[in-house]
């Protein structure tokens, strides 16, 4: 980090110019103490940007007790929106066992394929999250390249 990094250097600075083991103390001590009022402010200023990020899509697209209010709609919504990660996945969880077994050919259609692994990291990303597709890419390319 940046601010550990200068802070360090200030140290040495520190211990070049002040001769007294006291005062080194002391400065470093309020060094430190310095730097914790800058985290703790870097740290409040982040989760008082994410607060107002979140109030405002709040603001923008309602929330779930909004919905309650629309009667039979809104619980219709609350329901579609509740069953849309499961079926995407289960739709993905087929989609692939179908190709993996050899049901579906993706051989000498070009597009079909390119749309097969679009589809796979976009609902596995939406389900499982950046990281583990950033994991399983690498293995994927190298599994397509053996394949050509």
């Amino acid at each position: 980090m940046l601010g550990n990094s200068v802070f360090k250097d200030v140290g040495e600075l520190i211990d070049r110019f002040v001769t007294t083991g006291a005062e080194k103390r002391q400065i470093k001590t309020e060094l430190l103490e310095l730097q914790h009022r800058h985290e703790v402010e870097a740290v409040r200023l982040s989760l008082e940007a994410e607060h107002e990020f979140n109030q405002r899509i709040k603001d923008l697209e309602g929330t779930a007790k909004d919905l309650h209010q629309s009667g039979w709609l809104g619980k219709l919504v609350l329901f579609m929106r509740g069953a849309q990660r499961p079926l995407w996945g289960y739709f993905v969880a087929y989609m692939d066992y179908m190709v993996f077994a050899g049901n579906w050919s993706l051989k000498g259609h070009e597009k079909l394929e390119s749309a097969f692994w679009i589809i796979n990291f976009l609902v596995l990303g939406f389900l499982f999250g950046e990281r583990a597709v950033k994991n399983v890419a690498p293995l994927v390319s190298e599994m397509m390249n053996k394949g050509k």
